[in-house]
C-alpha cells in the first residue's frame, strides 16, 4: 500500500520565473563583491567560472551521486578566476551565492497548489532535493514564502546529507525519516537520471514529471505531464491497501 510521496524540488515543486534567473543574479552579485574587495573580474569571466562550476556539480551528481556543496563550489570558482580568497571575501560571496534565488522568488509549478492539499490527507509528503548552489537553508525559505512548507513532514537536502540523487543513501535517509519501507513510498521528479533512476534503485515507485512532453523512453511506474494526473494513480495505489 502506498503511504508516502517524496518530491523533487526544482522544476517539480517550484521553478524559476525566467530561464536561469538565479544564475544571472549570482553573476551580478559576485562581480560586485569581487570589485568591492579589490579583485575585479569582468561579468563574462565570472559567468564562465560559475557556469563551469554548475556543470561540474551536476555531472558529479548525475554520474556518481556526489555532492559538492557551496562551501566547495565557491573556492573552485575563485581558483578559476585566480582570485585570492580571504575570510571577508568568502563570507560575503557565500551569502550572495547561496541566497541568490531569493532575489527573484521562484514560483510554484502549475497545479501544485491545488494538488498538494488533496494528497496531504492521504499520504505523508516529503522533499528530496539536490541543492546545487541553493542549499537547504535557502530552499526552506522558498517553501515557506510560497506557502508549500506546511504540506511536507520531512525535507531532505543533498548538502545536508552529503550525497545527491541518484545515490541510494539520500533516498534511504528520507525513508528513515518517514519510518517507511521503500515499497510504501513513491518519488516524483523531472530528471530521469537522478529522480527516476535513484528511486528505482532504492526500491521505491518512480514517477516521472514530464510537463514539456519530452519523448525520452524512461522506465518508470508513471509518467505525468500535469500534477493533476497523479491523483487517479494515487487513488488506485491507496485503494489497494
Amino acid at each position: 500500500m502506498l503511504k508516502a510521496l517524496t518530491c523533487d524540488f526544482w522544476n517539480t515543486l517550484v521553478r524559476e520565473k525566467e530561464f536561469e534567473t538565479t544564475g544571472r543574479v549570482v553573476v551580478e552579485r559576485l562581480t560586485r563583491i569581487l570589485r568591492a574587495h579589490g579583485q575585479e573580474r569582468t561579468p563574462a569571466q565570472v559567468e564562465a567560472a560559475v557556469s563551469a562550476c554548475r556543470e561540474l556539480v551536476m555531472a558529479g551528481q548525475v554520474q556518481e551521486g556526489r555532492e559538492m556543496p557551496p562551501e566547495e563550489q565557491l573556492p573552485w570558482i575563485f581558483r578559476q578566476l585566480e582570485v585570492k580568497e580571504t575570510p571577508g571575501l568568502f563570507r560575503a560571496a557565500y551569502e550572495a551565492y547561496t541566497t541568490a534565488s531569493l532575489e527573484e522568488m521562484p514560483e510554484p509549478v502549475p497545479g501544485i497548489t491545488a494538488v498538494l492539499p488533496k494528497l496531504v490527507g492521504r499520504l505523508k509528503l516529503a522533499v528530496i532535493c539536490n541543492t546545487g548552489r541553493t542549499p537547504g537553508r535557502t530552499a526552506r525559505i522558498i517553501l515557506e514564502r510560497l506557502g508549500l512548507a506546511k504540506y511536507f513532514s520531512h525535507l531532505t537536502f543533498s548538502n545536508e546529507v552529503g550525497v545527491a540523487k541518484p545515490h541510494p543513501e539520500i533516498f534511504r535517509h528520507a525513508l528513515g525519516a518517514l519510518g517507511l519501507e521503500a515499497t510504501e513510498v513513491a518519488h516524483i521528479g523531472d530528471d530521469p537520471r537522478t529522480d527516476v533512476k535513484g528511486a528505482r534503485a532504492a526500491g521505491m515507485y518512480a514517477l516521472w514529471f514530464n510537463p514539456t512532453g519530452r519523448p525520452d523512453k524512461v522506465c518508470c511506474d508513471l509518467e505525468i505531464r500535469r500534477w493533476e494526473d497523479i491523483l487517479p494513480w494515487v487513488d488506485e495505489q491507496v485503494g489497494r491497501g
